[in-house]
């Protein structure tokens, strides 16, 4: 780590290297959990069980990852 004075500047961005053009991270744990799902589904093409599947990634069961998405209202877009 460098740094071109003699104090160094440690902000953390909360928003950094996210694919999403958002300006602010999530205001809850709700939003928080839906955002994080949503992007891995998008990262497997909403692929929910598998090898390569989201659950796996998420390492829960898919009934679990379909439950959730349910609650959190998450669908597949058309």
């Amino acid at each position: 780590m460098l740094s071109s004075g003699e104090v160094l500047d440690a902000t953390l961005d909360l928003a950094a290297g996210h694919d999403s053009p958002e300006t602010s991270p999530p205001q809850s744990l709700h939003d928080a959990e839906r955002l994080h799902v949503e992007r891995v589904l998008a990262s497997t093409g909403w692929v929910v069980e598998g090898p390569k599947g989201a659950a796996k990634i998420l390492e829960m069961n898919p009934s679990t990852l379909r439950s959730l998405m349910k609650r959190l209202g998450i669908r597949r877009p058309a």
